[in-house]
């Protein structure tokens, strides 16, 4: 059993040395690019992520691996990364809904609502035990994220929103990675420390995967040149757009209408 844990442990290294490359890879690319100023949230996400792997590992080699200050800090700084990948989740459907205020503003409202949830949750479901708080929230954050990222490609696709190849990636990624982080923290809720270290490695794992798929999403992100071209009359343009596209402008109007303060007061 002690040569099966040191063997993880060896492993986990290893992952963590990739993950770290690749993170730094990518978050050289969107700096080169300067994609920063148009996915701050997601910049920042990175970011924080990659500076919680040597804190991590500091703790890990100060402590022990399954001490509970290891197990306190890694917890805490893994909410800061889940609740910083959820603004970056907020970003993105800004990206591609924000030109639509009114869609947008029942789905920022939804989006608060969940997060509402979430901790409403966590209050109630994780207990008074330090353990179950910490993983009932990140948890809850992951459910919530594949959540609204489904629902929200669904809702794209039916409306037929165009979306960036680039845009819709970075959304598979994050919502593929929620999922598999929503089953691993069920199991480890139910197995507590027993799991523990089958967690980290299956985490691992699943966030390389994660990164080599955002980092394929920025490397084909590339800012498209200005060009001046002649338009055609507005009139010419609006034959060619599909039939769902003129609902959704209309819904669009329609929420825009319905969030306006005169119209919330004579409702």
């Amino acid at each position: 059993m002690r040569f099966v844990m040191v063997s993880m442990a060896n492993v986990l290294k290893i992952l963590w040395g990739c993950s770290l490359a690749l993170q730094l890879s990518v978050l050289v690319l969107i700096i080169a690019k300067k994609h920063y100023r148009t996915f701050p949230a997601t910049f920042l996400y990175l970011l924080i992520s990659l500076l919680q792997s040597p804190v991590v590992y500091l703790v890990y080699s100060t402590w022990g691996y399954e001490s509970w200050q290891a197990f306190r800090v890694g917890w805490i700084s893994q909410a800061i990364v889940t609740t910083m990948r959820w603004i970056a989740v907020c970003e993105l459907c800004h990206l591609i809904l924000g030109q639509f205020r009114g869609i947008w503003g029942i789905t920022r409202r939804a989006l608060a609502l969940s997060g509402g949830i979430v901790l409403l949750l966590t209050l109630l479901l994780g207990g008074h035990d330090f353990v179950r708080i910490i993983n009932t929230f990140d948890l809850g954050l992951e459910c919530s994220m594949a959540t609204v990222l489904v629902v929200f490609f669904l809702f794209a696709r039916y409306y037929q929103v165009l979306i960036h190849p680039s845009l819709q990636s970075i959304g598979i990624a994050f919502c593929l990675y929620s999922c598999f982080r929503a089953f691993n923290d069920a199991v480890l809720q139910a197995f507590l420390r027993n799991y523990a270290a089958t967690w980290n490695l299956v985490d691992e794992v699943t966030y390389l995967a994660t990164l080599a798929l955002l980092a394929s999403a920025v490397f084909a992100l590339r800012p498209r040149p200005v060009q001046k071209v002649a338009l055609l009359p507005r009139a010419v343009y609006a034959e060619f757009i599909p039939q769902v596209n003129n609902r959704l402008i209309a819904l669009n109007n329609r929420l825009s209408q319905l969030l306006k303060p005169d119209a919330r007061g004579k409702i």
